[in-house]
Order: structure tokens, then sequence, then C-alpha cells
């Protein structure tokens, strides 16, 4: 296989064919045309064209939106490979080209939208390093969109202290409404108002005590992790609900406290519910985690999961990532 990545004007007759087929595929896809459908080439600094054997099989652009996102920023759009040639890592290609060309163009950072049906292109940027961010632009009122971005000149890393995995991490199956599970529930619901405050309910009763009674409905086994005999973290394997993905099951209420993160508790309780979830005859697990919990979403990367359909009712949800990991 030879494959050459061709730098080229924006209505280069090849680019326009593959961008045009992109957009059908969305029409399809979605039901109705692409919110920026009908852009052209204004502000478009780089278009890429990758070509397999001379065939034009995938591309991508890049627009200047610093006058409008800020300096230094660009966008990623029309991403897009034809489908007899996917698998063989042309989409990743074109982005880590278009990375390069916009760091020569003096860009530091990258951001990009896809959509909720589209989660190999979700896992394709999550895996290149991108990650969630609220939706901007065109897109801000548009529930079945997810945006991202990615620094081209990423900020070290500063270590939050000592490493204390390997401590001893026992897990434990409790009961839905042990109080010690309880109570990390509620730390986690706490967590949540402060990420997600436009989630709050405004009644009182509507508060954690009535969603905890809600989210253990279908409780099938939970899990309660200790740290040294300290209770440090739960999980919950929920049996699915109608619309989830045939032979799956589905992971609820993940939560290792603050005081007891680095310590493998939460691999432990990954590695706890797939021996389960295998034990019950289930060929997959899911879950669905929220868009700024990159710390979430970089463990479960790592642990198998990749994104999957929604599973959940999208109706005016604009928080959403949904995962899954085949249990084989």
């Amino acid at each position: 296989m030879t494959v050459a990545l061709d730098l080229v004007h924006w209505d280069d007759v090849h680019a326009a064919a593959l961008r045009t087929a992109q957009q059908a595929e969305l029409r399809e896809r979605y039901g109705d045309d692409d919110i920026g459908h009908t852009m052209t080439g204004d502000g478009i600094v780089a278009m890429v064209v990758a070509r397999d054997d001379d065939e034009p099989v995938a591309c991508v652009a890049l627009r200047d939106a610093s006058a409008d996102l800020g300096p230094g920023a660009g966008e990623v759009k029309r991403l897009y490979t034809v489908p007899s040639a996917r698998g063989r890592g042309h989409a990743r290609r074109v982005m880590v080209e278009l990375e390069r060309l916009a760091a020569e163009r003096g860009l530091t950072r990258l951001v990009l939208e896809t959509g909720v049906l589209q989660p190999d292109a979700i896992g394709l940027y999550l895996a290149l390093g991108y990650r969630s961010i609220p939706n901007y632009a065109e897109y801000v009122d548009e529930p079945s969109s997810r945006c991202f971005a990615k620094d081209l000149s990423p900020a070290p890393r500063v270590s939050s202290g000592p490493s204390t995995a390997g401590a001893d991490v026992t897990i434990e199956t409790v009961p839905w409404d042990h109080p010690d599970a309880r109570a990390l529930r509620r730390a986690m619901w706490a967590f949540n108002v402060e990420r997600y405050p436009e989630l709050v309910p405004d009644e009182p009763d509507q508060g954690f005590a009535s969603d905890d009674a809600r989210q253990g409905v279908g409780a099938l086994t939970t899990w309660l992790a200790r740290v040294g005999g300290t209770p440090a973290g739960c999980l919950t394997l929920r049996a699915p609900r109608p619309g989830y993905p045939d032979g799956s099951v589905e992971l609820k209420k993940m939560f290792v406290a603050d005081e007891a993160r680095g310590t493998g508790v939460a691999r432990a309780l990954l590695a706890a519910a797939h021996d389960e979830a295998r034990a019950r005859g289930f060929a997959t697990t899911v879950l669905g985690t929220g868009i700024r919990q990159p710390e979430a979403v970089t463990l479960y990367l790592s642990a198998g999961y990749r994104p999957v359909l929604p599973f959940t009712d999208r109706a005016g949800d604009f928080l959403t990532l949904w995962f899954g990991r085949p249990l084989g």
C-alpha cells in the first residue's frame, strides 16, 4: 500500500468530491443537513487529501478560527474517509498531518465538532488526545453535537505526589443500600453538582435521595472498595434497559474518593464488574460518563472501552459520552 498525503486547494476536484460524500453520509445518518453544510473555503488554511495508490480516500480541512475562537485557535473541518478504505488508518494519518500543518502556521489549539452517532470519530479524537469542551459557535444549541479540543503544545504534567498504587485494596460485594456505598454515592452526587450545576434539580425532593432510589432500580451487584479498611470507592452492575445493545449490561455509579485516587481502586472495581458480567453471560459492558470528567474518560479508554452509539435517551442531552467494552 502506497499512501500519499497531498496539500491541495479547497476547491480541488477530489477534495470537493470527498466533502460532498461526507455531507451525504451525515445527511443519511442524522436525517438532515449538517449545521455547517454550507461552509465555503473562507478561512481555510490547509486542505489535506490522502491517496491510496493514487486513489483519493480521505480528507480533512483546517480553518483559522482565531478571530472567533481566540488567538491561536484552529478548527478541524470535513474529516472523512470513504467507506471502502476505512480501518486502514487514513483518518489518523490526515489528522496527524493536519496537526503538523497547524503548528507550522502558528496555531496552538485545535477544536472540532462531531456527532453522537459517529462513535468511531469520537474514538479517533480521544485516541489522538482531544478532550471534551462545551459546544461552541453554531453547535451551542445542538444536543447531537459533541465538541473537542487539543492543545498542540500541552503544558507539562505536574505530579500530584507520590503514587500509592499497590496499596491494600480490598473489594467486597454489598447491598445497594449499604451505608458505606451510599455515603460514597452521596459524595459522587456532590462532585457532580459541582461539575454539572445545570443538572441540579429545582425541587428539594428531587435531590440525592430520590435520584439514588431511581438509580438503584435494576441493580444486580454493588461493590465496595476499601483501602486499608477505609471505604474508598464503589461501583454497581445494573440490568440493561430497553434500547440498550443486545447482550449488554450497564456499569453505574463508579466513584473513587479523592484521597484514594491513584491506589488502583478504580481498576480493581472494573475488574470485579467485568468478571461478574461474564459470569452472568453478558457480552458487553456499557456506561455513560460526562464530558467534564476527562479523568474518567482516560481511565475507561485505558481499560479497553471505546465510544459507542447512544443507548440512553439523548433528547436534550449535551453532556454524555457513551462507551462500551466487549467481554470476550
